[in-house]
């Protein structure tokens, strides 16, 4: 999945300036989206101390195209005043404020939270852990649940999978990252299958559709098929199977154009390592 590298949170005490900031987008700019309600179709939720839901099945849902804004009770669970020193959350996509940094016996402050759900889809989880200034004090823990209606879903088909159903394993689906490898006489045995779908009520008008497929190299060639469920099919394959090429390694990008108002472009990003080691040593697909 594509997700932003590096996490964004701010410590506030009172109405000053942030004490800890790491920028994936302005605290301001969230502060002022809290303040203000969020944006038309934004989740925005006060809920249950360290948590905004008792699990995923009680979860909110947020469209894709919308963000995901929470605002979440941290308690004190101790009988002495704590001061926050750190947010450190289990995804990097998270943006996290807190309202104020000192948080007085058995009281909460409120801890805010956006995610931008672009490429997203299905139940989502956060796990919050709140470092304090006072190193015998144990980490609070907080939890952070929702659900993403994905405008367009974007999932890879294992070997032998049904193409008219979604794969079940999470590890399917929402992929927009491909790894190939083979060898320079065997170009044949290059092959992906992509399957887009919309969920119930997302489909456009007259169904899902791709109306063109923008790839600038010479490796692969893209077939999109309307299957009979509605989904699309569209089968990766060597653009000449029985070429024999040079050993070398491509990065690129494939732009899918859809008729969906808020997915009208889907980017793919496709590495391809052509090696005579194909087949016997393992690729690294994290690289």
């Amino acid at each position: 999945m594509n997700h932003p590298s590096s996490p964004t949170f701010a410590l506030h005490q009172g109405g000053g300036m942030p004490l800890v900031v790491r920028t994936l987008c302005s605290a301001l700019a969230l502060a002022s989206l809290l303040l203000c309600g969020g944006v038309a179709g934004s989740a925005v939720l006060w809920a249950l101390d360290n948590a905004n839901a008792i699990d995923d099945l009680h979860a909110p849902v947020v469209r894709e195209s919308d963000p995901f804004i929470a605002m979440v009770p941290i308690r004190n669970p101790y009988d002495r005043a704590v001061k926050v020193r750190l947010l450190d959350p289990t995804c990097s996509c998270a943006t996290l404020e807190m309202s104020t940094t000192f948080i007085l016996p058995h009281q909460a402050a409120d801890m805010h939270i956006a995610v931008v759900n672009k490429d997203r889809s299905g139940p989502q989880h956060i796990g919050v852990s709140v470092f304090l200034t006072d190193p015998d004090l144990e980490t609070i823990e907080a939890n952070v649940y929702w659900t993403v209606r994905a405008a367009v879903q974007v999932d890879a088909l294992p070997p032998g999978a049904n193409p008219q159903e979604r794969p079940s394993d999470k590890a399917w689906q929402d992929i927009y990252r491909y790894v190939a490898k083979a060898r320079p006489d065997e170009l044949n045995r290059l092959r992906k299958r992509i399957r887009l779908s919309c969920p119930e009520g997302e489909l456009p008008t007259g169904g899902l559709r791709v109306t063109g497929i923008d790839y600038p190299g010479t490796l692969w060639s893209f077939a999109p098929t309307t299957q009979s469920d509605g989904s699309i099919l569209i089968l990766a394959t060597a653009k000449e199977p029985n070429a024999t090429v040079g050993e070398g390694e491509t990065t690129e990008s494939v732009v899918v154009h859809t008729n969906h108002p808020d997915k009208a472009t889907i980017t793919l990003g496709f590495l391809t390592v052509i090696s005579k080691t194909a087949g016997s040593t393992a690729l690294d697909p994290g690289r």
